[in-house]
């Protein structure tokens, strides 16, 4: 029985999160290479073991907001595997609970930056690399669709990422 991702290339954000891992696990499991994109390196190199995979699998240090690292990143995952099949952007922060009033702006700054920023960088730059069929995947949530006093930036940035995935939608 041929597995449902044999063969595929997917790349995730978020590589190291609980999200990232099981999702990287999973794809493994169906037959994916991966690369798995995320801040730290002691934190990627364990996620790596934790996803297992061997060969399958390999990570790449990038801060999701800087154009450059997402770009040598994606670029990693083509040069290694000649393409790139699912994107999966998963990276995301919470920021704090606060109103509006008191909401810290750097905070407010850092998520937009991570969860919109962030995924715009990420479909930009994995697209050259993607086939026909390719798909990119952005996690929102919930709160992508209604809002919540005291999470201001969460729930701007997850209605944000829902706008771009339609944008997305309509151009690829």
């Amino acid at each position: 029985m041929t597995k449902q991702m044999q063969d595929k290339v997917c790349v995730v954000t978020g590589g190291a999160g609980s999200i990232g891992v099981a999702s990287a696990k999973l794809l493994v499991a169906e037959g994916a290479k991966v690369l798995l994109v995320d801040l730290q390196e002691d934190a990627l190199k364990a996620a790596a073991a934790a996803v297992g995979g061997g060969e399958a699998v390999t990570w790449r240090a990038a801060d999701v907001t800087k154009s450059d690292q997402v770009k040598n990143a994606i670029a990693t995952a083509a040069s290694r595997f000649g393409k790139i099949d699912v994107l999966f952007s998963n990276a995301g922060n919470f920021g704090v609970v606060a109103p509006i009033a008191d909401y810290p702006e750097d905070i407010f700054d850092s998520v937009i930056a991570v969860h919109v920023k962030g995924a715009f960088l990420s479909a930009k730059h994995a697209l050259p690399h993607m086939k026909d069929g390719g798909s990119i995947i952005i996690t929102s949530s919930v709160a992508g669709v209604r809002g919540d006093p005291g999470v201001c930036a969460y729930i701007t940035a997850k209605h944000a990422q829902i706008g771009l995935m339609r944008v997305l939608a309509k151009e690829a």
